[in-house]
């Protein structure tokens, strides 16, 4: 059934989006709106009906209302796919394009030059470079696309340059922790900066990097099918040449992969960018259907947990699983908030987020406790001190959360203190993401 004020909180919040309306713009345009649909049911439409040609016509008068009727339109789907703009923007379009499959191109062409060293996409120190090859042109797209300072992106590259430097004069002793270490945290380190390039100058602004969160957490959901719908591809390509018994040389596979996996991001982020207004209709749809989920998940494990009387501390896969899964956990709260109308009052998917919160600080209190039993029993080590430090991270934000999630249903915050919060916390996984990075492998004398 057709919500008529649900619909036109939603238009309304959509124009707040822009940085060219002020609120009283937009309450002037919402009353404008509301009009123009009363004067339209008096003669005899429907709500609906009234809203969506009271949204057109608003159209004319304001882009942003223009760009919202096309997407609450039954061309929804097509719009995914299909540009409706006029030439100059299409062209504009084909342009961003090109930009995307050049740097795409680029990116795989750099990464087969370490296999003229000898160095594979099996080696860690491959793994370990691998954002070295595909985030610079990111980088550059979004000061391309966004118009950023040429200072700021410069910045980015040569912040790149002295990190890719200084990682591989780092030497790499038996039993090469470190070095897997920082295979694994460096691309969220240099994400991180990446996102800096998306903001601009705005950087600090927590609006914008709520932006930036949200364009991860499309990206991965987009990123995820894309990269699917390659993966069977490769493997049809492979088995239809098998049918007529010619067996495609691993080589000739592993070069697909590498300029397919790189096309597949670069499309990624260009299809967000582009279908930014769209797409984020999706998350809190998205956010509805996933976090009962993940919250049945959690408590189903806890349960089994305690019944089994499993101890995390004697398995070490165990406790990866642990964190990993609260990575997860505060992953999926982090775009249920990101997802949220913060205009509305607080709803029943609101208390979900929040029992989400308090199940993930139950299991990041067993895994700390673990932690700490296996420190004291086997002693220091890269692996542990790592999780150690994640885990302290991932537990004050869950705290804080649930903290000023309670301090919004008591009317003592906005909820948008809140997102102020999780945006400054950023910063912090930045910092221990570098001293993982950069500073263990001196620590622990690079082994």
């Amino acid at each position: 059934m057709f919500d008529l004020e649900s619909n036109i909180n939603t238009w309304s919040n959509h124009l707040r989006l822009s940085e060219d309306l002020k609120e009283e713009d937009v309450v002037e345009l919402e009353d404008h709106l509301r009009e123009e649909i009363d004067n339209l049911v008096e003669r005899g439409l429907s709500e609906d009906e009234a809203f969506l040609i009271s949204v057109k016509r608003l159209g004319s008068i304001n882009n942003l209302s223009q760009e919202y009727s096309k997407i609450n339109t039954e061309t929804l789907w097509k719009q995914l796919l299909v540009d409706f703009g006029d030439e100059d923007e299409n062209r504009k379009n084909y342009r961003d394009l090109l930009i995307v499959l050049l740097f795409a191109l680029l990116a795989g062409t750099v990464a087969r030059i370490p296999y003229l060293f000898g160095v594979t996409i099996q080696d860690i120190a491959y793994f370990k470079n691998l954002s070295f090859y595909i985030l610079p042109f990111a980088v550059l797209y979004f000061g391309i696309k966004h118009k950023v300072d040429k200072k700021i992106i410069g910045t980015i590259i040569g912040v790149f340059a002295l990190t890719a430097f200084i990682i591989n004069m780092y030497p790499s002793y038996d039993p090469y922790h470190t070095e897997a270490l920082t295979a694994i945290h460096l691309p969220l380190m240099l994400w991180l900066i990446t996102g800096i390039a998306y903001m601009g100058k705005k950087w600090r602004d927590y609006k914008e990097r709520m932006n930036f969160i949200r364009l991860t957490g499309e990206s991965i959901i987009y990123g995820s099918l894309i990269i699917l719908g390659a993966m069977v591809l490769i493997m049809f390509t492979a088995m239809i040449f098998e049918t007529i018994s010619l067996n495609i040389k691993e080589e000739i596979i592993t070069t697909i992969a590498i300029y397919g996996g790189f096309t597949a991001f670069m499309i990624t982020i260009y299809l967000v960018e582009k279908k930014k207004s769209i797409v984020e209709n999706f998350a809190p749809i998205l956010a509805k259907i996933f976090s009962p989920l993940f919250l049945i998940t959690m408590l189903i494990f806890i349960i089994s947990m305690i019944v089994t009387g499993k101890n995390p501390a004697e398995d070490r896969n165990f406790l990866i699983t642990f964190d990993l899964m609260l990575v997860l956990v505060l992953g999926l709260v982090i775009y249920t908030i990101s997802a949220r109308d913060i205009y509305k009052k607080s709803n029943i998917f609101d208390y979900l987020n929040v029992a989400l919160i308090v199940s993930a600080i139950l299991v990041d209190g067993v895994a700390l406790a673990a932690i700490i039993s296996r420190l004291s029993e086997y002693g220091m080590s890269p692996n542990k001190l790592a999780a150690f430090g994640e885990n302290i991270l991932l537990l004050i934000n869950l705290v804080g959360l649930l903290w000023l999630y309670l301090k919004y249903f008591k009317g003592k915050i906005k909820f948008e203190k809140i997102e102020i919060f999780q945006t400054a916390y950023l910063t912090y996984y930045a910092l221990w993401l570098a001293i993982v990075v950069f500073v263990f492998p001196i620590i622990f004398r690079f082994k």
